[in-house]
C-alpha cells in the first residue's frame, strides 16, 4: 500500500522512523520510502510476517524428483551462469 502523500526524499525516511516506533500497526507491517517517477517521494506500507511465523511451502514429489534430476552442478543450479 502506498500511502498518497507527496513529500521529499527526508521527510519520507523520517516518517518511516516514526511510524516504524509508533504506529499501532508495527509488529505486523514496515515503512519504507519511494521515489515516484517525477522524484517526489511517498511512503509505501509493507506488511511482514511475524518472526514466529511457522508458515512453510509444500513440496511435492515432483519437485523433489526435478530437483534429483537436475544434471548442474549445485554451483550452477544455486548461483546460475554464465558469470559475469
Amino acid at each position: 500500500m502506498i500511502l498518497s502523500q507527496v513529500m521529499a526524499e527526508q521527510e519520507a525516511t523520517d516518517r518511516c522512523a516514526e511510524l516504524s516506533r509508533s504506529d499501532p500497526e508495527r509488529t505486523t507491517h514496515s515503512w519504507v520510502p519511494r521515489e515516484g517517477e517525477n522524484g517526489d517521494w511517498s511512503i509505501v506500507k509493507l506488511a511482514v510476517p511475524s518472526p514466529g511465523s511457522k508458515e512453510t511451502i509444500a513440496s511435492t514429489a515432483e519437485d523433489e524428483q526435478a530437483i534429483k534430476s537436475d544434471p548442474r552442478t549445485s554451483l550452477s543450479q544455486n548461483v546460475g551462469q554464465p558469470y559475469g
